[in-house]
């Protein structure tokens, strides 16, 4: 089944100026298949002037947005914007990190594996693992560029290798909702953690997430998928 169309008797009810409001169930789409979430629509409709962004034509017209910067392309006040809304929610240590943004995270999911290769370490690809189930595009993210430097390894409840790894820590997990935590921990391990779905619309925000390499992205976070801002 590609789509679930919610239709029921009783609309679903929201507060609005502290008065209950229903909400229409009437088209109300729910894509199973590729999780466009695009029931968020409404709510932004809903809000309307409140929540746009104005972009001035004199903006962004250098490629270096911020020369100084490792992500020399990330408009400061983008950055301390990421940074005030983790802070607000509380959900990710932001002081003394390095913000590097990309078009969605799956770019940054590459990026990453990039980054913790080490050349000359081995001659042959550094394994990439998840805990079963993960995320079912991670194989093919992880193979996609056939680069050489890395290769999917499978499941990290059975991975017995004594070589170098790369760990992804999936939290709260996709498909089941675990809060998950590293598995293999042995050394010469590396770990990503993806944190997608680290939101309170998802999961109660124990505390902020403090890892060396965190993953965030603007469509789990504020439903915008087609925006590509990882």
């Amino acid at each position: 089944m590609e789509q679930l169309s919610q239709h029921s008797s009783s609309s679903p009810v929201t507060k609005e100026n502290g008065e209950n409001k229903k909400l229409s169930s009437n088209g109300v789409i729910i894509n199973l298949d590729h999780g466009d979430p695009t029931m968020f629509e409404e709510y932004w409709k809903r809000n309307g002037d409140r929540c746009t962004i104005t972009i001035s034509g004199s903006q962004s017209l250098s490629y270096f947005s911020d020369p100084k910067n490792l992500c020399w392309f990330l408009e400061p006040e983008f950055a301390e914007e990421i940074k005030r809304l983790h802070n607000v929610v509380g959900n990710a240590v932001t002081e003394g990190r390095y913000i590097i943004v990309g078009t969605g995270s799956t770019q940054l999911f590459q990026a990453a594996l990039y980054a913790l290769y080490s050349p000359g370490a081995s001659s042959e690809p550094l394994n990439v693992v998840s805990a079963v189930p993960y995320y079912s595009c991670y194989p093919t993210i992880t193979d996609f560029l056939k680069s050489g430097l890395h290769k999917w390894a499978g499941d990290a409840w059975t991975y017995d290798k004594e070589e170098p790894y790369i760990e992804v820590v999936t939290s709260p997990n996709n498909p089941d909702g675990n809060i998950r935590e590293p598995v293999v921990k042995r050394s010469g391990g590396m770990l990503i953690h993806d944190l997608a779905y680290y939101w309170p619309q998802y999961t109660a925000i124990t505390s902020p997430a403090d890892h060396d390499l965190m993953l965030f992205t603007i469509s789990k976070c504020t439903g915008h998928a087609g925006a590509r801002i990882g």
